[in-house]
Formats: structure tokens, sequence, C-alpha cells
């Protein structure tokens, strides 16, 4: 299945984004080494994990199994992450009002 090598192929770029060693990145995900392992192997886990993984990392599970991360869009990936991580400590009206921004934005591109 496509999803899951994504899966692994995308985590695996994350963990050389963090230049963390598996022991470092298997911390991080709050997993142990050895499911952390396994995952990179081939993509499998189960959704509890996937969802666990998606969750510590703060992003879509969607991001980690779709389109596949290539070393050049490392540095794209690492802004994206900083700023899920900024606007998560906005307060929640300031994030509904950037959020109402942005969809006026990308209506007005898409035209």
């Amino acid at each position: 299945m496509d999803e899951c090598r994504n899966f692994a192929h995308n985590l695996e770029a994350i963990r050389r984004l963090h230049n963390a060693s598996m022991a470092e990145f298997s911390e991080e995900l709050d997993i142990p080494r050895s499911t952390l392992q396994d995952v990179l192997k081939d993509g499998n886990a189960s959704l509890h994990t996937a969802l666990h993984i998606a969750g510590q990392l703060k992003v879509p599970l969607s991001a980690l199994t779709g389109e596949v991360i290539v070393m050049k869009n490392l540095d794209a990936l690492s802004v994206l992450l900083n700023c899920f991580e900024w606007f998560a400590f906005l307060p929640a009206e300031d994030q509904k009002t950037i959020t109402a921004h942005i969809h006026a934005i990308m209506d007005v591109l898409e035209k």
C-alpha cells in the first residue's frame, strides 16, 4: 500500500530533519524504539500508533501518509511545522481570525 510506504519514508525524512537518532526520535514521538524501527521498516502501524505519531508531530495523519516528502522539501516542511507550533499557541479567537483571512486569500487566488 502506497500510504504505508509514504508513512515510513516521511517519518524517516522528519527524523533526519530533526537530526535525531532512533532513540531520540522514538522519545520525541513517545513510542518504544522497537515500534519506531518497525514502522520505519514498512510503514505498518496500528491506527492508534499512527494517530499518536501524527499527534506528537502536530501534523494531520494524512500529511504523513500522503505525498512522499523529498529531502529538498525538508526546509519547507520545517518552516511549516514551526508555523503549526506558533499557530497552536495563539488564542482561539486569533486562530479564527487568521483562518478566515487565509480562506479569503485562497478564494481570491482560486479566481
